[in-house]
């Protein structure tokens, strides 16, 4: 498949770890599986030096290309940050190892147990609320409900208000600015009482500025980012475009206010090597910026994606109290307890335990999301074993609406008592500008999505796209209304504004005011795995073995490789809805990682439990890759990450790596495990990083050669 793949290696040396100070034992040994020693030896020897921090590494050149932000005290704050927390670290990533054994081990022995049992039955057999040798539950409710506290949540002011957040990531000074300036982006032809209610609600957006699963991390983007947002807190962030001269300046008023997005705890950064050790990914990231926002307390506020239960809230406690000292050291102005967290409930083990982790937390815990792709990709993970079990479809448009009710419930069961902040997911169906058919089936899902969440006690969401911002505070500030007087008639203008065809005006209104789907209650036997949406025997949409699905989520995941490894890390790729008249319309679905994990998992489990064959698999996988290489687009099927000069020498690799996660019987758990190593510029830059990838990392690339 690749011209060079068993031949080619890079002409650089491949040589022995024998720096000074280099360590051959790796304390932190969850990251080999990211960066195998073989890849950081050669990480070692590609780095520089920093003279004024004993032992530590930088790949060479960031620092001349971000002097500030890796200032020689910043590095020396984040490797004091590191020696005092990697043993916590440690400890609960090394837990997490022991657990994945303990689900697996229990569903393969559930599934013998079920063989005779309806999956719907209340005696089904699953790992929920099943105990370890310690009498931990590792999956479901803590067995003692009295363990955590009942805290009041401490929501500072600048954070109270609607939650409408636009995800998106910061490491172009441009991005950055139309994301700080979102409030005043309007629509073409924007209906008059969107304004009206903008105004009316006084509210101004939030930006979630992600260098989490929106970003491929290279760490120069990272660091970028680090600096745009530095320039964002202090409003001095300006861009002047070289090629048309339009500048590019924060607004006066009506600024976003930009919540940080960090990595989760399981990435590594090879590009920070401590006597050989990588640093901590989240760590780096955390610990730059708040090295330099310090002074601003509405700078400190985070979202910590991925956290799985009480045990890692409490490594994270640590580590922001760590933080918190070490700079007070530096700095007696500053205020203990400023930096405030926002918790990425994206975990099935995670959803059971919010209170536990919000109490560990105490006093940085302000609130929490659900990552909804996320929550749906490890949930399969956690089922892999399971032959039942079905993931809800990618092509499933109302998969929020339909569900994750439960997953909703639990959250506002859980927060709404002490006041912490309760945000849904993501909307992510953008339409196609100059198409009204595809403006008109965005807006209808856009607003049956923020409608549902917001009946269910939600404070906001999030969305993909700096153009439904407005429209989502609007349509907030609409309900509010029609909650205080049901005769007001500004939601009534809303919808028919956004959606001038009058044959969805009565569905779509009698959709928003009436109730919410029905769901399971809380003491339903299936209630529990109704919150993991683990309770479906089959779609109503499609199947998920449906030739149309598979191809639907190779077509999805291949583009998003490409892209993933091009450098970018979300895009909004093409899709099809079907309006209220049953028509086809062409829209696109705002990829990022989250939704390529939660693709990978669904074909993954088609193909492990016989569903769909490989030869089946690898025959439309063919006609997808000839698709895309060919540009065989039609109006409703559109290459949007096209097969060109830059995507040439990626999308190979990508063709290969979804073989690998699809066919592996013990895939790896995240993406980024084959991922990572083709962000370094010893692979990436390399004349064939295919090749050099599985030259660094021995043992780490399989090879498909059924697939030409």
């Amino acid at each position: 498949m690749h011209d060079h793949q068993k031949d080619s290696t890079d002409s650089r040396p491949m040589v022995n770890w024998r720096g000074r100070g280099a360590m051959n034992t790796i304390e932190i040994t969850y990251y080999l599986d990211y960066l195998p020693k073989s890849l950081l030896q050669q990480l070692w020897l590609e780095s520089e030096g920093v003279e004024t921090v004993d032992g530590l590494r930088v790949a060479r050149g960031l620092r001349a290309q971000f002097p500030s932000v890796a200032s020689d005290e910043a590095l020396g704050f984040i490797v004091d940050l590191y020696k005092a927390t990697s043993p916590h670290l440690q400890q609960v990533l090394k837990q997490r190892l022991i657990d994945r054994v303990f689900v697996d081990d229990i569903t393969q022995r559930c599934a013998e147990e079920n063989r005779d049992t309806d999956f719907l039955a209340p005696d089904y057999s699953t790992v929920v609320g099943q105990k370890d040798a310690q009498g931990r539950v590792v999956v479901g409710p803590h067995p003692d409900p009295n363990r955590a506290t009942s805290r009041p949540v401490e929501v500072p002011e600048y954070l109270l208000g609607d939650q409408v957040t636009l995800f998106g990531p910061p490491d172009t000074a441009r991005m950055s600015i139309n994301a700080m300036n979102t409030l005043h982006r309007k629509l073409p032809n924007e209906p008059r009482i969107v304004a009206e209610l903008v105004r009316d609600s006084g509210q101004v957006p939030r930006w979630g500025a992600d260098n989490e699963d929106s970003k491929t991390p290279i760490m120069a983007n990272l660091l970028a980012a680090n600096e745009n947002l530095i320039g964002c807190f202090n409003h001095t962030l300006r861009y002047e475009d070289p090629n048309t001269e339009k500048v590019y300046e924060l607004a006066e008023t009506g600024l976003s206010k930009p919540i940080k997005r960090i990595p989760g705890l399981a990435l590594p950064d090879g590009n920070h090597l401590l006597d050989g050790q990588p640093l901590p990914l989240h760590l780096v990231d955390f610990g730059l910026h708040l090295f330099h926002n310090w002074r601003r307390p509405e700078a400190l506020v985070f979202y910590v994606p991925k956290l799985e239960n009480e045990e890692e809230a409490e490594y994270l406690k640590h580590f922001i109290t760590t933080a918190e000292s070490l700079l007070k050291a530096v700095h007696p102005d500053y205020t203990l307890g400023s930096v405030k967290l926002f918790i990425v409930f994206e975990s099935p083990r995670s959803i059971f335990r919010i209170r536990e982790m919000a109490d560990a937390l105490h006093p940085h815990f302000v609130g929490g999301s659900l990552g909804w792709h996320d929550f749906l990709g490890s949930t399969a993970r956690l089922f892999r074993h399971d032959p039942n079990y079905r993931i809800p479809v990618k092509a499933d448009p109302n998969i929020v609406i339909n569900h994750i009710r439960e997953s909703h419930q639990i959250l506002v069961d859980s927060l709404k008592p002490i006041g912490g902040i309760r945000i849904g997911g993501m909307y992510g169906v953008l339409y196609e500008d100059g198409n009204p058919a595809s403006f008109e089936v965005s807006m209808v899902g856009f607003m049956k999505d923020v409608f549902t969440q917001l009946k269910r006690q939600l404070d906001g969401f999030w969305v993909a796209h700096p153009s439904f911002v407005r429209i989502g505070i609007a349509m907030m500030e609409a309900w509010r209304k029609h909650q205080a007087d049901p005769n007001n008639r500004a939601l009534e203008r809303l919808v028919k504004g956004l959606v001038p065809n009058p044959n969805e005006h009565r569905p779509l209104l009698d959709f928003i005011t009436g109730p919410d789907v029905s769901g399971l209650e809380r003491d339903d036997p299936l209630y529990h795995r109704g919150v993991l949406a683990a309770d479906l025997p089959g779609s109503d949409v499609i199947a998920n073995h449906d030739p149309r699905e598979v191809r639907y989520n190779i077509f999805q995941a291949l583009q998003y490789l490409a892209d993933w490894l091009s450098g970018n890390g979300c895009v909004a790729l093409p899709a099809v809805l079907q309006n209220q008249s049953g028509e086809d319309v062409f829209v696109r679905i705002m990829d990022d990682l989250a939704t390529t994990e939660r693709s990978r998992w669904e074909l993954w489990a088609e193909i492990f439990h016989g569903r769909v064959s490989r030869d089946d698999f690898e025959s439309i996988l063919a006609q997808e890759v000839d698709f895309i290489r060919h540009d065989r687009s039609t109006p409703t099927k559109r290459v949007q990450v096209r097969w060109d000069d830059t995507t040439a020498r990626w999308y190979p690799i990508a063709i290969q790596l979804l073989q690998q996660l699809v066919y592996d019987p013990n895939p790896v758990e995240f993406a980024t495990e084959l991922l990572l190593p083709f962000t370094f510029d010893v692979v990436r830059t390399s004349d064939d990083p295919w090749a050099t990838a599985q030259k660094i990392c021995p043992g780490k690339y399989k090879f498909f050669d059924r697939f030409d």
